[in-house]
Formats: C-alpha cells, structure tokens, sequence
C-alpha cells in the first residue's frame, strides 16, 4: 500500500523524539501540540484526535518550548509531570508566544493546577467521550465524536 501524500510534513511518532501524527492531508486541521511522557496517553489523545485534529506529540519541556517557537498550535494539552521540569513552566511561554492558543492541564498528580489552563481533566480518569467534549469545546470543532464508542 502506498500514499500520495509528501513525506515531507511527516515526522515518525517514536517514544524518544514524539512527532507529528498524520501526513499533509489534515493541514487544515486544528494543530494540538501534545506534551506529555508517557507514550500510551500520548497514543490514546491521538487516536481520539485524528483525524479532526492534528496532534503533534512531545515528550519533555525542552522539545514543546522549541516547538512553540516555531510552530503554531490552537490547543496545548499539558501533563505537567515532565522529566526536564515542571510542565507549568510552559503556560509562560504559551501566553507569551502563542496567546490565542488554548490549554488543557490532562494531568493525574496535579490538581493544584485545575485552574492553570483553559480546562483541567484528570487522567486516566476522564472518559475519551470527555475528552472529546473538552477539546471540541476549545477548539470550537463540534461536540460529536467523531466514531462513538462500542
């Protein structure tokens, strides 16, 4: 199987580097900058996100500050457990170089942060119809799932 799609807007999702999920295709998809540790929630938030959604994954500090430099992003979901600092650190960044971008605080050892970003869910304990209702909601991309759960 091939596509047609450019490679050059690709970027392989590893457990190391993150990297952006999808190809060219969803280019006009709202960009979610996804900061987060841990690989299996990082794979969980892009599968309920694509192909809405544009999810560029990152797993430390480091790597999402750089990326807000660079890159644009209508939503940042944060867990702000990261292992080269305290993921609250971005918000600065974020309202300093992106202030229109919304931020979700997805964290489950955090709820001193409910109030930090645009919207709190604690995780693993919020329901993907949840999460999709809260990032729908800040993005303003329609309530429906996209596929309802079985």
């Amino acid at each position: 199987m091939t596509n047609d799609y450019p490679t050059s807007t690709y970027r392989p999702f590893t457990e190391e580097t993150g990297g952006a999920i999808g190809f060219s295709i969803f280019a006009a998809a709202p960009r979610v900058l996804h900061v987060d540790s841990d690989h299996d929630a990082a794979l969980v938030l892009t599968a309920l996100l694509v192909p809405e959604t544009q999810v560029t994954h990152v797993p430390t500090l480091a790597a999402a500050v750089s990326l807000l430099h660079s890159e644009k992003f209508a939503l940042v979901v944060l867990d702000p457990d990261l292992p080269d600092g305290d993921g609250v650190d971005l918000l600065a960044e974020v309202r300093i170089h992106q202030p229109d971008t919304r931020v979700l605080m997805y964290s489950a050892r955090h709820p001193e942060h409910h109030n930090a970003g645009s919207a709190f869910l604690p995780k693993p304990w919020t329901s993907p119809r949840q999460l999709w209702r809260t990032v729908s909601d800040l993005l303003g991309i329609g309530p429906a799932m996209p596929v309802e759960p079985q």
